[in-house]
């Protein structure tokens, strides 16, 4: 069989891993510095978008695109941050699923860390001992018997969805198509969801559709002193009304993997707004993640020599 080439964005390891997969005769890592001047006499490509997405809008066709191109290979779920013309190539496959268990974790710890109010909870040294009776009158929140509602239901959401309903939640979703959901989790609709949940996680995909979907429209909508948490886009949720919804009390605390801008400017609002936690992209992090995403790789690329459609394969 005649061996492939293999054109790809990562480290020297990943390059070390590609070599050993017996369908692979070429490895050429990419220049970061010039991302999308993709080569068209690869057979497999493999990229990862840039932290700036306005890079990927900009990025010219390379001259004869697609090209040899059999496969093209997300190392990311979502499809944002990659070129419109990208999707030219006969066969396009994301990543999704290789990174839904470590961020389902952080997803849990975000809503405990809310409802157990940590790290407000944590004494230092010097600090006075919390008394029984300052628990008695504010006792500390539980996930047990509150509702969690999800802003899409794909492996993510499932996930999490699994792990909330071990802690005891109720869990509704709201989902674009009229599919059923995972066992224990009620479709329903968009405001239906808002007036319910006490936590609300964003795991959907940016859209047209999605974008600035928790707006002000929408927090006007939602259970006083809800807990929103986004480890899908920033752009899921109108980074003012956010804030203005924190300063009103209408929503009681975020958990944002994600901002609308990303990174986050030094003085922007949203670090001053009351009860906000904002970590820089990591939900996704794990240490057994890298061998996951190889190993979908790997099959996908067994799966195209072989005239077989890979896994996660993209549908416009």
């Amino acid at each position: 069989m005649t061996k492939l080439t293999v054109a790809h964005h990562f480290a020297p390891a990943t390059g070390q891993l590609l070599a050993s997969h017996p369908l692979i005769g070429e490895i050429r890592p990419l220049d970061l510095e010039r991302r999308w001047d993709l080569p068209v006499d690869a057979e497999i490509l493999i990229v990862l978008h840039d932290e700036d997405d306005n890079s990927a809008v900009r990025a010219p066709r390379p001259a004869g695109w697609p090209g040899a191109a059999r496969l093209v290979q997300i190392a990311s779920s979502g499809i944002d941050g990659y070129p419109a013309w990208l999707f030219e190539a006969p066969v396009v496959a994301t990543a999704a699923g290789t990174t839904a268990g470590p961020i389902s974790e952080y997803v849990l710890a975000a809503m405990l860390i809310h409802a157990k109010r940590l790290p407000a909870m944590i004494l230092h040294d010097g600090d006075p001992w919390t008394t029984r009776e300052a628990l008695l009158d504010q006792p500390l929140g539980t996930l047990d018997g509150r509702t969690l509602g999800l802003v899409g239901i794909g492996q993510i959401g499932a996930k999490v969805a699994a792990l909330a309903r071990a802690f005891g939640m109720r869990v509704v979703a709201c989902r674009r198509s009229d599919a059923p959901g995972p066992e224990g989790v009620e479709i329903v609709p968009f405001d239906a969801m808002l007036a319910r949940a006490d936590h609300i996680v964003l795991a959907a995909p940016v859209s047209a559709a999605t974008t600035g979907l928790l707006d002000a429209g929408a927090f006007a909508k939602v259970k006083h002193g809800v807990h929103i948490v986004n480890i899908a886009r920033g752009a899921l949720i109108d980074t003012g009304a956010l804030i203005a919804a924190l300063q009103s009390g209408r929503v009681g605390g975020a958990s944002l993997d994600v901002t609308d801008p990303e990174p986050l400017p030094p003085g922007h609002p949203l670090w001053a707004a009351p009860n906000v936690r904002i970590t820089g992209h990591i939900a996704w992090s794990c240490a057994g993640t890298p061998a996951r995403i190889f190993k979908l790789f790997a099959e996908n690329i067994g799966r195209v020599a072989a005239g077989q459609p890979p896994q996660n394969a993209w549908r416009p």
